[in-house]
C-alpha cells in the first residue's frame, strides 16, 4: 500500500466505516470469524499459562493482528480470502512487529510507574497534612479522585492514539515502528472528534452485542475489524 500523510475525515465518514466494514465482509464471513475466534482462544489459553503466558501474549497478539490486517488487505484488493494470512506476521515484518510490542510494553510500564508514584505522593501528602478526614478531607479526596480520573481518561486516549494505526502501518506499508508511532498519533490527533465519536459508537455497539450471551460479537467484531482496516486505508494511504 502507498503511504500518505494523515488525511482529515469528517464524523460522517468515520461512522461510515462501520457500514463499509460490513460490505467488505461479503463472502468472507466464515474466514474472518474463524480468525477472530482463534485469536480469542489463543488469548484465553495464554491466561492459564503462569508467567510465560502473560509475557508472551502482547507479542503473539501483535503478530496475529498483523496477519488479520493482511487478511483484510487481500480481501480488499483481490476479493479473495485466505485463512493462512492470519499467521503472516510470523514470517513477514516479524522483527518490526515485535519491536512494536516492546514499545507498547515500555509505555504501559512507564504509565504504571507514573500512576503508582502519583498514588504514593497523594497518600503521603494526605498523611502529612494531618487534616481531619471528617472535615475537608472527604471533599478533597473526592475532588482529587475526579481529577485523577480525568487525567487517566486523557492518558489512556493519548496512548490509544499512539498505537492505534501502528500494526497496519508496519505490516502493510513497511513503515518502521518509530515512524509508525508518530504517524498513528498524528493521524488520530488530526481526526480527534471523528475518532472519539466513532470510538463511543463502537463501544455502544460492542456492549449491546454482548447482551445475548456474547453471541452478538460473532457478528459485530468482524465488522469492526473491517472498519478498522478501512479507517487506516482512508486516513493513511493513497486510495
Amino acid at each position: 500500500m502507498q503511504l500518505s500523510e494523515p488525511r482529515k475525515v469528517t464524523v460522517g465518514e468515520a461512522l461510515a466505516w462501520i457500514g463499509d466494514g460490513m460490505k467488505l465482509l461479503s463472502g468472507h464471513w466464515g474466514v474472518v470469524i474463524g480468525a477472530l475466534v482463534l485469536i480469542f482462544l489463543i488469548t484465553t489459553v495464554l491466561q492459564f499459562i503462569p508467567l510465560i503466558g502473560p509475557l508472551a501474549q502482547p507479542f503473539l497478539m501483535t503478530l496475529l493482528y498483523g496477519g488479520l490486517v493482511k487478511m483484510f488487505h487481500r480481501i480488499d484488493t483481490t476479493g479473495q480470502s485466505d485463512f493462512t494470512d492470519l499467521f503472516a506476521g510470523f514470517s513477514q515484518r516479524t522483527g518490526p512487529l515485535l519491536l512494536l510490542s516492546l514499545a507498547q510494553l515500555g509505555v504501559f510500564l512507564a504509565i504504571g510507574l507514573l500512576v503508582g508514584g502519583l498514588m504514593v505522593m497523594t497518600l503521603g501528602a494526605g498523611a502529612l497534612s494531618g487534616m481531619d478526614p471528617g472535615a475537608t478531607g472527604g471533599s478533597l479526596s473526592g475532588g482529587l479522585f475526579l481529577v485523577l480520573m480525568l487525567v487517566a481518561v486523557v492518558v489512556v486516549t493519548l496512548v490509544a492514539f499512539l498505537f492505534y494505526f501502528t500494526v497496519p502501518l508496519v505490516m502493510l506499508t513497511d513503515t518502521g515502528p518509530g515512524r509508525a508511532l508518530k504517524l498513528s498519533f498524528q493521524a488520530c490527533l488530526k481526526n480527534l472528534i471523528p475518532m472519539v465519536v466513532y470510538g463511543l459508537v463502537a463501544t455502544v455497539i460492542v456492549a449491546l452485542a454482548a447482551l445475548p450471551a456474547l453471541l452478538g460479537w460473532l457478528f459485530v467484531m468482524p465488522i469492526l475489524a473491517g472498519a478498522f482496516y478501512l479507517s487506516f486505508k482512508q486516513v493513511l494511504t493513497e486510495s
